[in-house]
């Protein structure tokens, strides 16, 4: 199993103007209390990695009610809207709408090259690498139609793409080289078998992560790949827990440990040829945090760490980190078995 260090993984957030940024979250807060105030309607999930039930409660993030899992670590919301609901909310709530009218075209340019090319190399190396005779490929991704076209472009092999994403049809249109398709996922599988998955962000926000898995694994072809990433319990969340800024429902209703990811797409049905955590700003949302609240009750260690050290230091510290899968966001290759 492959493990990737240093390389320069960027999420959407830390791409994004503060000042929209603080207008987001607030809408978010606002749209939850609106949106959500009858919650009779919701779900109740297992552990999203592990399958089993036993947990022990975590915090509370604006009136949603996280655990932990006793038995992998992996931290989520247990009572969640389900699918229906989270397709309205990406599609139609106030704060959707400003991330795609707002949030995204402020940050085009800047996310294309330290967030969309990266990715697509990541995913066309990956196919040369464990499906050179792919030739169809589902992209699941919210706002992976960028990453979707630069797949396109680069692999003439594939000659089916669909975009099936629950807002692909807000995102582009059908053209000669990728079909839209919106598609639920129990009505995954009707797509045909595939060649290549690819979801990007999918699995934090997945309202029921079981059924999700459950569709892949009818969906994907034998010897078919999945290229997923998530956020992941790594150092960051670890220290600031409740405080973690990376925390914030519905986006990360999910958020595993490496061992739950494992366990998630374990043998007989899957093999994980890659998962790393290539995240790089553990360290420095953890170092702003302390800076924030300097008297706060940080762990000695951690303030040794990351406040007492240098910039070298921390550039070691992060590639340290990454080498031992301990970053809080992680991307994964798996294959589907014969």
């Amino acid at each position: 199993m492959k493990t990737v260090v240093s390389v320069q993984e960027i999420a959407e957030l830390e791409i994004k103007p503060s000042t929209e940024v603080a207008e987001w979250r607030r809408l978010v807060a606002a749209e939850i209390t609106a949106r959500w105030n009858d919650r009779s309607g919701w779900i109740v999930v297992p552990c999203p990695a592990c399958g089993r039930g036993a947990a022990h409660a975590a915090f509370e993030r604006l009136g949603i009610a996280y655990t932990e899992c006793t038995e992998c670590g992996t931290l989520y919301a247990p009572r969640r809207p389900d699918e229906s609901a989270l397709r309205t909310w990406y599609r139609e709530s106030a704060p959707a709408r400003f991330w795609r009218e707002r949030l995204l075209p402020a940050s085009a340019t800047a996310r294309q090259e330290k967030i969309v090319r990266p990715r697509a190399d990541w995913v066309l190396d990956g196919i040369v690498e464990y499906v050179p005779q792919g030739r169809r490929l589902v992209d699941l991704s919210p706002h992976g139609r960028p990453l979707l076209d630069a797949v396109a472009e680069g692999a003439h092999g594939l000659t089916d793409l669909v975009a099936a994403g629950i807002t692909a049809d807000l995102e582009g249109v059908t053209t000669a080289r990728v079909r839209v398709c919106p598609t639920g996922v129990a009505e995954l599988p009707a797509l045909g078998p595939t060649d290549v998955v690819v979801a990007v962000d999918v699995l934090d926000r997945a309202a029921d992560p079981h059924a999700l898995v459950s569709a892949l694994e009818r969906s994907v072809a034998p010897g078919g790949v999945v290229f997923a990433t998530s956020s992941v319990c790594g150092f960051e969340v670890q220290t600031l827990w409740e405080r973690s800024p990376a925390i914030l429902p519905p986006d990360k209703l999910n958020i595993p440990t490496v061992r739950g990811l494992m366990q998630r797409f374990a043998a007989p049905a899957w093999e994980v040829l890659e998962l790393s955590t290539p995240g790089m700003f553990d360290v420095e949302t953890v170092r702003q945090a302390i800076a924030a609240n300097p008297s706060g009750l940080w762990p000695r260690a951690v303030r040794a760490l990351v406040e007492d050290s240098d910039a070298t230091g921390r550039e070691a510290f992060v590639e340290f980190l990454q080498a031992r899968r301990l970053t809080s966001f992680a991307r994964l290759v798996v294959r589907r078995n014969r």
